[in-house]
């Protein structure tokens, strides 16, 4: 969507009934910050395992955050190499690796 409004309180219950109005592009400002953030990650998580970019191969779109296209499109430059597997629910796919990886823990009993 290129604009949408936002109920306010449904984040601060004190502004009852107040909408603001914002743009993709307003929003994509506001989160250049995370963003930056997000890319740094990736980049320390690829110096401290030794791979460029170019050597990963195949690219899971997971989690909430996967559906916005800012990452989408972060990914796809970060990664242009690699096949981009995006789920149609990503969170699914988050529960499904937390409940693999639940089971693969050793048991107290």
């Amino acid at each position: 969507m290129k604009n949408a409004s936002l109920d306010v309180d449904d984040f601060d219950p004190t502004q009852e009934g107040k909408n603001i109005q914002i743009s993709q592009e307003g929003f994509q400002k506001m989160c250049e910050v995370l963003l930056n953030k997000v890319k740094n990650t990736l980049n320390a998580a690829l110096f401290n395992s030794n791979f460029n970019a170019n050597q990963i191969n195949k690219v899971l779109h997971v989690g909430g955050g996967s559906r916005m296209p800012m990452i989408k499109q972060l990914l796809r430059n970060m990664f242009p190499e690699a096949e981009h597997c995006i789920e149609e629910h990503p969170d699914e796919v988050v529960a499904i690796g937390a409940s693999y990886y639940a089971y693969s823990l050793p048991s107290d009993s």
